[in-house]
């Protein structure tokens, strides 16, 4: 949480990959099965994120016995609960062959619950590792939202289910505290009656809520349609607003722009919503992005500053990553902007190591655009997006149109959003059961009845045809 103000000043399990420390090691590589348009040249920007991120490790990330935080600068003894959730995320991806920073992931998500409030949430802002700064105790859903869906990931990256047990219990908290019951997000959980009516479209994200859907199964239809669609409502209004589509950084509960700005707050919409797009071919996401990316595309990347006036398109004076790399992000959206989206890259790359809210931009953009944020849920490998088994801890995956997987104790569990048909197969391809046939949005256990061994759990629909092995005990 800031204001405009605000300066910048588990035991493994085999996933098919052989003497990796982790299941899926940077870089990842992955195509996002050619839903979005990437940078040209991923093997050159993966060194240089590498490079970035060490930097970023080095100056801002800070360890003190079990729990570790982000500094909001270099030297500085304050640190805010989205600095965690960057970090957490960070620590996910960039973990490689050779290092797996698992350990630093625990100590962060450490620090994030020993600063815990009543309600479950991180207070927003802590000083000196040790006290809270806020008067009130808040939390912030920026910070929040980050958190949970970096333990979703760390799940399938370091295979222990425990940080999905962690993430069901803070997604729970937040919709408990932070959403309203028709979906809208409120900023955090101590704004009292402000938070019915003042909106931030950039605190929420679209690319976790089928996987929070998938975790919270007991609320999967709030997290997958009723939050989703309110809130794509209020970015959709905002982009509506104005003819460059950039979204404000505060709105009223419909979407009303507040103060005409895209600044710090919204930076993070364009990377949230191509998030969505990349993991899960969101249409709606997609839509907003596009709308960004022909206003960007007409703006030199050396020239790009903000804040940006969302009406006219002023430009601002501060010209440094977070402006250059979220607005380079909504131009993964069409195959023609590569040359714009290589020249932002290339410039985000010049401008060097920044202070921590610029670097941490980069490098969350950077890994996206570069194919180095993969949904990790779908089981891609670090050879560019195919399938693998489901490892023995029936991890849930999300698949297509909201639907979700997973398998234990010979049950299918399964979202039937978009599915007509579910049959249990041979190994030769033969039927052996059908588990589900007809039309329904709702969830289901499917109990498999066959004789212990190896089979394929087929999944068709419309738009989705999936397999998966399974074993019968």
């Amino acid at each position: 949480m800031k204001a405009a103000t605000k300066f910048f000043a588990v035991s493994a399990f085999a996933f098919g990959l052989a003497q990796a420390t982790v299941n899926f090691p940077f870089p990842q590589n992955s195509d996002y099965n050619g839903k979005a348009t990437l940078l040209s040249n991923k093997e050159t920007a993966a060194t240089q994120l590498k490079q970035g991120f060490e930097w970023w490790k080095s100056a801002f990330y800070n360890e003190s016995g079990d729990i570790a935080g982000v500094r909001s600068n270099e030297g500085s003894n304050e640190y805010f609960s989205e600095g965690v959730g960057y970090g957490m995320l960070l620590m996910v991806y960039f973990s490689d062959n050779t290092t797996s920073y698992q350990a630093q992931f625990d100590k962060l998500w450490n620090f994030y619950k020993k600063f815990e409030n009543k309600n479950g949430l991180m207070v927003w802002k802590i000083g000196n590792m040790s006290e809270s700064w806020d008067a009130g105790n808040g939390a912030a859903l920026d910070g929040d939202i980050d958190a949970a869906a970096a333990l979703i990931m760390a799940a399938y990256q370091f295979g222990d289910t425990k940080y999905l047990d962690e993430a069901r219990t803070l997604i729970k908290a937040m919709k408990n505290a932070e959403f309203e019951s028709n979906g809208l997000h409120m900023p955090g959980d101590a704004w009292g009656d402000a938070a019915y009516n003042r909106k931030n479209p950039g605190y929420f994200d679209p690319a976790y809520m089928p996987l929070f859907a998938a975790v919270d199964t007991d609320n999967s239809t709030f997290w997958s349609n009723t939050a989703y669609d309110a809130n794509m409502k209020l970015y959709e209004a905002s982009s509506n607003e104005v003819s460059t589509g950039l979204i404000d950084d505060w709105t009223d509960k419909n979407g009303k722009s507040e103060d005409d700005y895209y600044s710090y707050d919204a930076s993070r919409a364009p990377w949230r919503n191509a998030k969505a797009v990349c993991w899960h071919g969101d249409q709606r996401a997609l839509a907003l992005d596009k709308k960004m990316a022909a206003w960007v595309a007409n703006i030199p990347a050396s020239s790009m500053s903000g804040a940006v006036i969302r009406s006219s398109g002023q430009l601002g004076g501060d010209h440094n990553s977070t402006f250059v790399t979220s607005l380079m992000t909504a131009l993964i959206s069409d195959p023609s902007y590569q040359s714009k989206l290589d020249e932002y890259w290339a410039e985000a790359v010049n401008l060097g190591n920044e202070n921590y809210f610029n670097q941490s931009l980069k490098l969350l953009n950077g890994l996206l655009v570069s194919g180095n944020m993969p949904n990790l849920t779908v089981g891609t490998n670090n050879n560019g997006g195919s399938k693998v088994d489901p490892p023995p801890a029936a991890l849930p995956r999300v698949l297509a149109n909201g639907t979700y997987f997973s398998y234990a104790n010979n049950t299918v569990n399964l979202k039937l959003q978009g599915v007509s048909n579910v049959e249990l197969l041979n190994l030769q391809g033969q039927k052996v059961q059908t588990l589900w046939s007809g039309s329904s949005n709702e969830s289901a256990s499917l109990k498999v009845n066959a004789k212990p061994g190896l089979y394929l759990v087929r999944i068709q629909g419309v738009s989705i045809h999936e397999t998966h092995k399974i074993a019968v005990r």
